[in-house]
């Protein structure tokens, strides 16, 4: 990463108010005044900030905003644009206001600072600054539509001498950054480049990190500043490392679009990539990225699509390329010869079907993925796999879709997720939390109930055409409790008075007892019907505690008071009927 250096405090402050029923807004002008301020005289200069007006003027002529850029500017100067810009103003516009600078915080007020800030004391405030409250109470009363940036930095010397001098040196470091904004317009969206406490950067480039990814973002075809804005979080979070997050306060009761016209080429290949990338941003596992990234290997959201896998990854993963997610599927020569199979028998002339992939089926291969809205690699990926039924292709990755449980919306999931499976178990499970995994083709998806008995479990394995988990191998049994451990929901823990053991019950597995069957060991089996091959049980069970019927869950136990919140449990235990733990595991074929 290029060196990136602080621009103080930067909380780039973004701010739309929108009048109930704004959308006559959209009959107004756009008038925007930008304002970058660099060589300041007293306090450390800037790098970018400048560079960032001058390249966010242009962004905002280029979508149809009347600009008044001002670069470098006194208070004076800065004063009298803001006095031209308010004339400009009238009840159906859309206001913008862009500062890229200095700024600070005074006894709880935000104030910008022109290049000649000295600011010796308490008193130059007014003279030397100014308010961004007045800013945004005279545009919110012009304006229907008020929209204001912000970039300035947080680690500003003369305004951290300045609240000392006020406010007290014990209180020095507790005033850095911009203080909370208000708006009394019905519908604000507030944006700060920065959460509290976090250095802005300047950018080690020509810009910074934040107004970077404003202009790559606002603009985006037909998308709505709110949804645009969660991507340029998401950016200034990537390009810095995490070291600056941006932060969105909103009672928006508008929507608002930079760039309200589709695209004129290839329109319906974009709204779907968009469509697909709102679908994954709603999904928000590393898998559900997975899947759009073997959708839409390039295009216009394929970048921010890989910023959010390595996100969610930790930043640590790298992502493959098109030709190496071809490599993991070990095609075989009858498999490669079963694709251009399938797509001569779709029209496409891929000559010989001779089990070789060379130019001329890499081509067709290309146009196919064209007509079905996937990126045009030219490679197989598992995405085009299934679409082409390939036999020997798992339709799921290895791989589990996240740390804990959640939700899901089968609309989101359909025309992303691959497996018919995945989608079936979000329907048949609506309301509930699940992670699901894939394990040698049979899927795995583990349910938080908060609390359920044996029949209700099975009944709702029923429900879902699966059945309570049944394992044959301790790589089997790893994987499945793998798959739920990181969710401490998934357990409930306690500790027994009598035994003097403190305990931790996971979720229902398939593991049944006959009717009438005594222990140590008999009649147990799974409940789909296969024969108990493999064991997992804990030390001295299962045991005859009871002569009730028992079922399995996976167990930890140990002796004593002990916080089990980090013991692992998984072995298997037997429990009754009147047992209830919070979540189960089922498997579908």
């Amino acid at each position: 990463m290029p060196p990136i250096v602080p621009r103080m405090f930067a909380v780039t402050l973004f701010c739309l108010s929108v009048a109930a029923g704004s959308a006559s807004a959209a009959g107004g002008k756009r008038v925007a005044l930008v304002i970058g301020n660099s060589s300041y005289l007293s306090v450390t200069p800037l790098l970018n900030a400048a560079n960032d007006a001058r390249e966010f003027a242009k962004f905002l002529a280029e979508n149809g905003f009347e600009v008044d850029n001002l670069v470098n500017v006194g208070r004076a100067e800065f004063a009298k644009g803001l006095s031209n810009f308010s004339k400009k103003l009238s009840p159906e516009d859309t206001a913008l206001f862009y500062f890229a600078g200095h700024g600070m915080q005074l006894k709880g007020e935000n104030f910008l600072l022109g290049l000649d800030a000295e600011l010796q004391s308490e008193f130059d405030v007014d003279a030397e600054t100014v308010s961004l409250n007045s800013i945004i109470e005279t545009m919110e009363r012009k304006a229907s539509l008020s929209l204001i940036f912000i970039d300035a930095c947080r680690n500003n010397p003369i305004a951290d001498r300045l609240n000392i001098a006020v406010e007290g040196a014990t209180r020095g470091g507790t005033v850095k950054g911009l203080a909370p904004v208000s708006s009394t317009g019905s519908g604000t969206m507030i944006a700060f480049a920065a959460s509290p406490g976090q250095v802005a950067y300047d950018g080690g480039g020509t810009n910074s990190p934040f107004t970077m990814a404003l202009i790559e973002h606002l603009a985006s075809p037909s998308l709505e500043v709110g949804t645009a804005f969660k991507r340029v979080i998401r950016d200034v979070r990537v390009k810095t490392g995490n070291e600056q997050s941006p932060q969105i306060v909103s009672n928006l009761a508008a929507e608002f679009y930079f760039n309200e016209s589709a695209p004129s080429d290839e329109a319906a290949s974009l709204m779907l990539a968009q469509i697909d990338f709102e679908k994954a941003e709603r999904i928000s596992t590393a898998r559900g990225w997975q899947l759009y990234l073997a959708k839409y290997q390039s295009g216009a959201f394929a970048d921010s699509a890989r910023d959010a896998l390595r996100l969610l990854q930790g930043g640590s993963e790298e992502l493959v390329s098109p030709k190496e997610a071809e490599a993991k599927l070990k095609l075989t020569q009858a498999q490669r010869k079963e694709i251009q199979l399938a797509l001569a028998d779709l029209g496409y002339d891929i000559g010989s079907a001779d089990g070789t992939i060379g130019l001329k089926t890499r081509r067709e291969i290309a146009r196919y993925q064209k007509a079905m809205g996937l990126s045009e690699t030219g490679y197989i990926n598992r995405v085009m796999a299934n679409r082409l039924e390939l036999v020997g292709i798992s339709s799921s990755d290895s791989v589990i879709s996240a740390d804990e449980a959640r939700s899901f919306d089968p609309n989101d999931l359909k025309g992303l997720e691959t497996d018919e499976r995945v989608i079936r178990a979000a329907q048949c499970l609506a309301g509930k939390e699940i992670i699901y995994g894939e394990f040698e083709g049979h899927l795995y998806v583990a349910a938080y109930t908060r609390s359920i008995r044996i029949d209700a479990a099975k009944q709702l394995a029923k429900g879902c055409e699966a059945y309570l988990v049944a394992i044959g191998s301790k790589a089997e049994n790893d994987f499945v409790y793998d798959l739920f451990a990181a969710d401490d929901r998934m357990f409930i823990s306690g500790f027994d008075t009598r035994s003097g053991y403190s305990w931790k019950i996971g979720p229902w597995i398939g593991l049944e007892q006959a009717e009438g069957a005594r222990e140590p060991r008999g009649g147990w089996g799974w409940q789909n019907g296969e024969k108990l091959k493999f064991t997992n049980w804990g030390e001295g069970q299962p045991g005859e505690y009871t002569p009730h019927r028992q079922w399995g869950t996976y167990l930890g136990d140990k002796l004593g008071r002990v916080d089990m919140s980090k013991v692992d449990a998984r072995e298997w235990h037997d429990v009754t009927e009147f047992d209830a733990p919070p979540s189960m595991v089922l498997e579908f074929e």
